[in-house]
């Protein structure tokens, strides 16, 4: 208690008084915002969050991974069920707002979080205003708002992927190899919360390696990337056994990436999801249903797909779903691709299109959160620009990796706006970096510079 209350006491010389008190009402703020999606939920949630609710009450009910009458409960990335039900437990009932609840507080956390990236950014001159743009942004960016009045797996990895960059750069700076647990660990969270981050966790073990290897040879770059590496696993191993036993086969995590090639590669659908559901409505129901309607949404897409896979089940008995949609995905790729590689060019440009210039929810789909959209990742783009030209490459590399890894994941499969979702948190300090930068040079009517970095960050 005494080291916890020392560290409070240095946070006021260290961020400054009037900083602290900016921060703690726009964290009231995100809170207050939260709380009234927590009463007043989104009214037709998505399907997914359907699932991770079902889920998470059969492993409160239960104590299994989504009762006997769910199938292929092994396509939803186990994390957020997992939390979900212990809050059910914690409270004594499997009540959807107790686990929006916990959404709202992961949300509080994560303006924290981002504001310390942010700080992290900007250094002595512009830490205060990098890090309190991005926070205000996290308390209100709809999208984020709009995923709380759901349950979905987004959540707790917006606050565990820039702790995970924040650990990481910070562990950089540390003479002692073992400060590499602490963003290896937050990367395996990470990524049993959304599984596509396993594959960012990897390339943070590789980075990992340059960085120790460039400042103390091989042999402690090789130790300190196998650190991070044993730190990544800890927290997925157990699923990964317990999916071997269930399944019979290697799944670190879970088996969805199927379902996500077929989707992502069904060029007459543009690789959109609610565009390829609308199509086997049709297809199997015989009903004519627009995209994003409400008819559609009413609609329990699971039935859809199995039917998809058992046509292709039938003729390779030895599939299972996620594979059998996983081959049809992969002849779609292999079909459309030759048939005419401009026109699957142009789709997966597309794809990334949508990805990036919208969000969830109404507000981010109307023309004006287009373009509110669109000048946020412009700015986040002249972040990474400026990082750049000051040679920051260690933080330049750390928020690209992710960004870059996941977009192109979203373009080989399924690139739906929530993907961008968890980069946003990347986004925000980036943005804020080249907005206080800017307004920095013209008030004071010098060229821009790189910021100074703070007292407990030398420069890379």
């Amino acid at each position: 208690m005494t080291a916890v209350a020392d560290w409070f006491r240095t946070l006021p010389p260290r961020y400054g008084k009037r900083t602290l008190i900016a921060l703690a009402l726009i964290a009231t703020l995100g809170l207050f915002v939260r709380a009234y999606v927590v009463v007043n939920p989104v009214s037709n949630p998505a399907d997914d969050s359907h699932a991770y609710y079902a889920i998470s009450k059969a492993l409160y009910e239960e104590a299994s991974f989504g009762g006997p009458e769910f199938r292929d409960s092994s396509d939803w990335s186990p994390g957020a069920p997992f939390l979900y039900a212990a809050s059910f437990s914690a409270t004594g009932g499997a009540r959807e707002g107790t686990a929006r609840i916990v959404e709202a507080l992961l949300g509080v956390a994560t303006i924290l979080v981002v504001f310390a990236l942010g700080w992290r950014l900007g250094g002595r001159e512009l830490g205060r205003w990098v890090g309190l743009f991005a926070a205000f942004a996290v308390a209100i960016y709809p999208p984020f708002l709009h995923t709380t009045g759901e349950l979905m797996s987004e959540p707790p990895a917006m606050l565990t992927l820039p702790a995970a960059i924040l650990a990481f750069l910070w562990a950089a700076e540390k003479r002692s190899l073992w400060a590499r647990l602490a963003p290896g660990f937050l990367f395996g969270l990470t990524a049993m919360f959304r599984p596509e981050y396993l594959l960012v966790g990897a390339a943070f073990v590789l980075l990992a390696a340059i960085q120790a290897w460039r400042e103390r040879g091989w042999q402690l770059g090789l130790a300190g990337a196998a650190i991070l590496l044993v730190a990544l696993v800890l927290p997925i191993l157990p699923w990964a056994i317990r999916n071997y036993v269930v399944l019979d086969r290697v799944v670190p995590i879970s088996t969805g990436g199927g379902k996500a090639l077929y989707v992502g590669t069904y060029l007459p659908a543009d690789g959109e999801y609610q565009r390829v559901k609308a199509l086997l409505v049709q297809r199997y129901q015989h009903r004519d249903l627009a995209p994003n309607s409400e008819a559609l949404d009413d609609v329990n897409p699971t039935p859809l797909f199995n039917r998809v896979a058992e046509e292709e089940m039938g003729k390779d008995p030895g599939l299972t779903r996620d594979q059998a949609l996983g081959k049809i995905g992969k002849e779609n790729l292999s079909k459309y691709f030759g048939e005419d590689p401009g026109d699957y060019l142009a789709m997966t440009a597309r794809k990334v299109g949508r990805m990036w210039s919208s969000g969830v929810g109404e507000a981010m789909s109307s023309t004006p959160g287009r373009v509110a959209q669109i000048l946020l990742v412009l700015l986040g783009l002249a972040g990474f620009v400026l990082l750049a030209l000051w040679r920051r490459w260690w933080e330049f590399v750390a928020l690209a990796t992710p960004i870059a890894l996941v977009t192109l994941v979203g373009a080989v499969s399924l690139a739906a706006p929530r993907r961008n979702e968890v980069l946003m948190t990347l986004v925000f300090p980036l943005a804020g970096l080249a907005l206080s930068s800017a307004l920095a040079a013209i008030f004071s009517g010098r060229r821009w510079s790189p910021p100074q970095p703070q007292a407990s960050s030398p420069p890379n």
